[in-house]
């Protein structure tokens, strides 16, 4: 005969695992968990490098790698907050009552725990590979010093303005040479502003009380779209002009027909 007066023991670790993995709404957002990290790898690393603009630089290259990376890094995390979301959305409506809350998360050691790690290591990552990043294209602007095409611009209300120390001329056209190696030497002449070279994949603000400085190495043929990234004023959405990457002989003329002369 049973005892029924002998105290139950408390489940293993084991077993609440166990029936934890068996519960239909653990199961339900087990699959939406799976579907959404699906969706945002596939977006990652087919659709977003086709919806970026085109690759004209080492540095846009770059950033095309991090975001592509990045995105699939993130996925399981994004996935979990919106699998459990999407969960609560389809199926938390059922029965004619609420269901009772949950115990809170804070009181759950493993989940703090693994959330706190997984958040440590991202970090982590993001950092270690922005300082990579940096010291990379630190490391490269000073071996490329020497061959270095300077491009001085000047941001003012609401137009761009390039001049070309070495070559002698000054333009509202940003036209570079392909495979050649370029600093831009960035300041304001009024107002804060930010300048975007869209295709090469820098950007850097222009300040009045001092110089900002980028390089840039453009790796392929094609127009260029220059725009103001910092809220300038009344007419910022305008402060936009384009260029081109050309090929050095055509670079060579352009040059020659602005006045200039070739270095």
């Amino acid at each position: 005969m049973a005892d029924h007066n002998a105290e139950q023991l408390a489940p293993t670790p084991g077993e609440r695992a166990s029936t934890f993995f068996k519960r239909q709404d653990v199961v339900r957002t087990a699959i939406y968990f799976v579907l959404w990290t699906a969706l945002f790898v596939l977006l990652g690393t087919l659709f977003y490098p086709k919806w970026m603009p085109m690759i004209m630089s080492v540095e846009m290259k770059s950033a095309e790698k991090i975001m592509v990376w990045f995105t699939v890094i993130s996925a399981p995390i994004a996935a979990i907050v919106l699998a459990v979301a999407t969960n609560a959305f389809l199926n938390g409506h059922r029965g004619d009552t609420p269901p009772p809350d949950g115990p809170a998360i804070r009181t759950n050691g493993p989940v703090v725990a693994v959330w706190t790690i997984t958040s440590t290591v991202f970090a982590l990552v993001a950092i270690v590979w922005g300082l990579t990043e940096m010291n990379g294209q630190a490391v490269a602007a000073a071996k490329d010093a020497k061959s270095a095409i300077t491009v001085e611009v000047t941001g003012s209300q609401w137009l761009w303005t390039f001049k070309y120390p070495a070559q002698g001329i000054e333009t509202h056209e940003l036209n570079l040479p392909v495979n050649v190696p370029v600093v831009f030497d960035v300041h304001s002449a009024d107002v804060n502003h930010s300048f975007w070279p869209v295709q090469l994949g820098v950007k850097i603000d222009a300040n009045a009380q001092t110089t900002t400085v980028i390089h840039t190495t453009p790796i392929k043929i094609g127009p260029i779209d220059v725009k103001c990234a910092e809220l300038c004023g009344l007419y910022h959405a305008y402060m936009e002009t384009n260029g081109a990457v050309q090929s050095q002989s055509d670079f060579s003329a352009w040059v020659t027909a602005q006045g200039g002369h070739n270095a």
